[in-house]
């Protein structure tokens, strides 16, 4: 990604994000983030009315005069990436790493929005998790799209983004109407099945079959998940990112 000036716009709130990181402490768990911008009137936010659905919201839903979108992930740590597979059912440990990180997302984000506020501009920050309704799963924010757009990543063939640190990240957003420079690279194919191999490990792993080509059985997946957050406190999974030999990139 693109360094900026440490005093520029851009470079400040990449400092803001990497110090919350920092003052977080928590090195067993997390590396150091990587932040990007698009802006907010970008095509391809619209297009995803129509890759998820209408009910996906646009920037401007959340600020109006919207110009920039900010993306970033947390990159988990090679230990953390790992856990995983180490159960038959799940992590509590990469349970507890989703709960801290997603709690901790609320300070980052609430440290973004008073710097961009503090220089007059609007600022809004997306829900770290849980932008969907459980009923019928409508995700109005997607995190993951927003990064693939600022061109964090790619999306694999188990619906996560693989990024240049992996695919055991986590994501988040911040809208805002200050004019950042949006990424403008090329778009990096990363997932080996996409890339024409044959890799299917996370067809493979999922333990209840939601992962073939051409469909994503979202509400089985999600049934899964909802079962393991009442044994570990957070619905998550994570062996489909495990198996991934780029689940962790150095």
């Amino acid at each position: 990604m693109k360094t900026y000036p440490a005093e520029s716009p851009e470079g400040r709130i990449t400092g803001i994000i990497k110090s919350k990181i920092e003052e977080l402490d928590r090195k067993d768990l997390f590396r150091e983030p990587v932040v990007s911008f698009s802006s907010a009137l970008d095509a391809r936010f619209y297009d995803l009315k129509h890759i998820i659905g209408p009910w996906h919201r646009l920037p401007s839903d959340f600020v109006e005069n919207a110009e920039s979108v900010i993306s970033y992930y947390v990159p988990f740590t090679r230990e953390l990436a790992e856990e995983p597979l180490k159960s038959d059912m799940v992590s509590e440990k990469w349970s507890q790493a989703y709960i801290v990180i997603n709690a901790y997302f609320n300070d980052i984000n609430e440290a973004v929005c008073d710097f961009l506020k503090s220089e007059g501009f609007g600022a809004s920050p997306i829900p770290s998790t849980h932008t969907y309704e459980k009923d019928d799963l409508h995700c109005f924010w997607s995190h993951r799209s927003a990064g693939v757009i600022a061109g964090l990543g790619s999306f694999g063939a188990n619906n996560l983004v693989i990024t240049d640190k992996g695919s055991a990240v986590r994501f988040c957003t911040v809208i805002t109407s200050a004019v950042l420079e949006p990424y403008s690279g090329p778009y990096t194919e990363r997932c080996l099945r996409k890339q024409g191999n044959d890799c299917s490990l996370c067809y493979d792993v999922c333990p209840v079959k939601a992962l073939s080509d051409g469909e994503f059985k979202k509400f089985t997946c999600q049934e899964l998940l909802d079962r393991n957050e009442e044994v570990f406190g957070a619905d998550v999974c994570g062996k489909c990112i495990s198996v991934c030999p780029l689940a962790y990139i150095e």
